[in-house]
Parts: C-alpha cells; structure tokens; sequence
C-alpha cells in the first residue's frame, strides 16, 4: 500500500513531520490491504494434449490486491475461472484463459491466466505410452 501525503503552510519542519506521521498512522489504523489472487496460487489443474505432463496448474498473470475500510471488514469476493483447450508446447507467460473477479456479483476484474510451469511437447514414444496405459485401466 502507498501512502503520499502532502503539508503546505507549516512554519517548520518538525511541525510538517508530526502532521504526516498522524496522517499515516490514521490511513494505517483505519485502512488495510486484501491480497485476492497472487501469481503463485494455483486457481486449477487443467489437462493438456500432447504435453509431456498431462496436468498444469493455471495461475494469474498478476497479484490482485483490494484496499478496505478495517471497520466495515473485507468484501465478499468470488472469481470464475475459463480455460482454454490446452495443447502442447505451452511457456510460462502465455494467456491461456481469463479470471473473472466479482464482488457481490458484480463484475469489478478481468485477468488473464497462465500455465504455472512451462509444458513441453510429448515425444510419440510417450504418448504411445500414455495411451496404452489408459486401455488398460
């Protein structure tokens, strides 16, 4: 959280500071930070053609953070996440889906999401493999 506070008319210094160091400890005592969604939380495990794993965990692209009021408590958040079909090879970075943030049903956020980890393409050995594996179970 960022505070920038400004005092103008003050005949010094020592007066200046006092009045900003009551003006933070009031936005402090009053006001704190949310974290909803940050870039390590894994939001889903989706399946992928081809890769040489067959499940990636899909995170967002950036943290969303929400400022509230310490008094009236912190929102009612949900979010809704739509993933596109996955087919490797697939890097850290991409845009693979979108996350939908609301609060109170209302739709206050779009971020896009992306794979947690990079996805190489499966060798046909592997795949051969994989789908044996299947039949068999």
């Amino acid at each position: 959280m960022r505070i920038i506070t400004v005092v103008m008319g003050e005949p010094d210094s020592e007066t200046r500071n006092k009045d900003v160091s009551s003006v933070f400890d009031y936005v402090y005592a009053q006001y704190g930070l949310q974290k909803i969604v940050d870039t390590e939380t894994v939001l889903e495990e989706v399946s992928v053609e081809k890769g040489k794993v067959e499940n990636v965990g899909i995170v967002a692209k950036e943290d969303v953070t929400d400022l509230y009021n310490k008094n009236d408590g912190t929102g009612n958040f949900t979010y809704e996440v739509e993933v596109d079909n996955l087919k490797a090879p697939l890097s850290k970075g991409d845009v693979v889906g979108k996350l939908t943030l609301k609060e109170d049903n209302n739709v206050i956020r779009t971020i896009d999401l992306t794979v947690k980890d990079d996805v190489k393409k499966a060798n046909i050995f592997e795949l051969y493999l994989r789908y044996l594996k299947q039949i068999f179970n």
